[in-house]
């Protein structure tokens, strides 16, 4: 499915920016181009050439054109794409191309005072670091310069620069990785729990949900077409589970028990033919089927009758656990049958990043906008109803479980948090400096535009 910018996410664009800053840093070094931005203070020069802006405006066209971005049915390869006006900012109206712009201004700024800080700080790069640059760069001359640096040079100069900026960008993006370390440890650990929680608390909402689809999934049948229902656990795991207690045992023409492939008596409904098999439906579970060569589970969508009935259902459903305890919903979880243990998948229950905009990602999940917003309108305890193209959701806001970014079974949820807090408090450091930085705005004025520079496809 195509990406849509018809509704925007500051969040989502501010991380493919950073994503250009910290993985695309690819220029500038004080003597190679003509300056854009410098910063002088304490003793301490630092510059940042015109080169690398542009490389940062292909780079993060190559983000948007792989990412499958598009504007009225065309891409970033075009310049309708970048002339799509709308208020990106507050109440700002500008189009695409001024929002990366002034975005891309901004984390040029942001680098710039990361050199600054790698000199005040008086870091240095590990052994590690340079060997790294080295076998980047050689792999960059075998491949995209088919073994020759002059030719690895024609190509960089679609992007505004060459192999020897190439290599002082890159030991630059390792003094940027420095210096975050220093200042807030890998992987975040020099930042305290209280400002973590504070982060989780504003910036994730906690919930559990009963998940209601509007389809079925696609299970073992017998030869009657019936659902097989099985042991899931305990030392009949994955033998059928038959009714012992209203099923009748079966018997062969020769008067021999019937079994079946694991060896266990076959019970039958009790209407002496020996035909429909009595399932302990119950305490039994299902063998959901998968789609081959896939992890995605077989469906059917159920019909308008069956649609209408679940609606009712999931009315009721939520009306019912309406100022239950958590103890209650969490039992209502239990009761549904479904391929996957909701409890087990998930013991913490979900925390979604509110910041993210799904529906603006155009992505199969953009309905988790829609239970984000429904979620900061209720208190901790409350139970709400939401529809989505796949079902209903009866969900129910949680407290936050203390240092729940920290827990292994909330890893799926927390996977960028430490990045992302990184990425936030780095760049408010970072913003203290912009006042003192001074921009050459004849140099940025001879600077091409977004719209018209080369795609860079390779993201080097």
């Amino acid at each position: 499915m195509k990406k849509t910018f018809l509704r925007h996410s500051a969040r989502i664009l501010s991380l493919l920016l950073m994503i250009s800053l910290l993985v695309c840093s690819f220029a500038a070094c004080a003597n190679q181009g003509k300056t854009l931005m410098k910063l002088e203070k304490d003793g301490i020069k630092v510059t940042l050439s015109v080169n690398l802006y542009e490389l940062f405006l292909c780079r993060m066209k190559g983000v948007l054109y792989n990412g499958g971005y598009t504007n009225n049915g065309v891409g970033p390869e075009s310049q309708a794409f970048w002339n799509y006006t709308s208020k990106f900012e507050g109440d700002t109206v500008m189009t695409l191309d001024q929002y990366y712009h002034q975005n891309i201004l901004t984390n040029c700024r942001t680098y710039l005072v990361s050199l600054y800080l790698f000199e005040q700080m008086d870091l240095q790069l590990t052994n590690a670091d340079l060997e790294d640059v080295q076998q980047r760069l050689d792999e960059l001359v075998r491949t995209d310069g088919g073994g020759s640096k002059t030719k690895l040079n024609s190509y960089l100069a679609g992007f505004g620069v060459n192999y020897n900026m190439l290599k002082d960008a890159y030991l630059l993006e390792k003094k940027v990785t420095a210096v975050q370390n220093a200042l807030f440890g890998e992987n975040a650990g020099l930042i305290g729990d209280d400002i973590k929680t504070d982060h989780m608390k504003e910036n994730y909402v906690h919930f559990r949900q009963i998940f209601l689809p509007t389809y079925n999934y696609k299970t073992e049948t017998d030869a009657n077409g019936d659902t097989v229902y099985y042991y899931t656990e305990g030392s009949m795991r994955d033998h059928v589970y038959y009714d012992t207690h209203n099923g009748v045992v079966g018997y062969n023409e020769d008067g021999s028990v019937i079994k079946d492939k694991n060896g266990d008596t076959v019970y039958f409904v009790n209407d002496g033919e020996y035909k429909t098999i009595a399932y302990n439906k119950a305490n039994g579970s299902p063998s959901y089927l998968m789609v081959e060569n896939s992890t995605q589970y077989q469906i059917v969508e159920m019909t308008e009758e069956e649609k209408k009935a679940l609606e009712a259902r999931a009315n009721a459903l939520t009306e019912e656990l309406t100022g239950k305890s958590y103890e209650e919903f969490e039992i209502a979880i239990g009761k549904e049958i479904t391929p996957q243990n909701d409890l087990e998948q998930h013991p913490d229950g979900y925390y979604i990043d509110r910041n993210v905009d799904f529906a603006a990602s155009g992505s199969d999940s953009a309905y988790l906008s829609e239970i984000i917003e429904k979620l900061d309108q209720m208190q901790d305890g409350d139970v709400a109803l939401v529809p989505s193209p796949y079902g209903y959701h009866v969900i129910k806001k949680y407290p936050f479980t203390e240092k729940a970014y920290s827990l292994p079974a909330n890893e799926t949820w927390f996977e960028n948090f430490n990045s992302n807090l990184i990425e936030k408090l780095f760049l408010e450091r970072c913003e203290t400096y912009f006042p003192e930085i001074y921009v050459d705005e004849k140099v940025l004025a001879g600077a091409p535009s977004i719209k018209n520079v080369a795609i860079n496809y390779n993201l080097i």
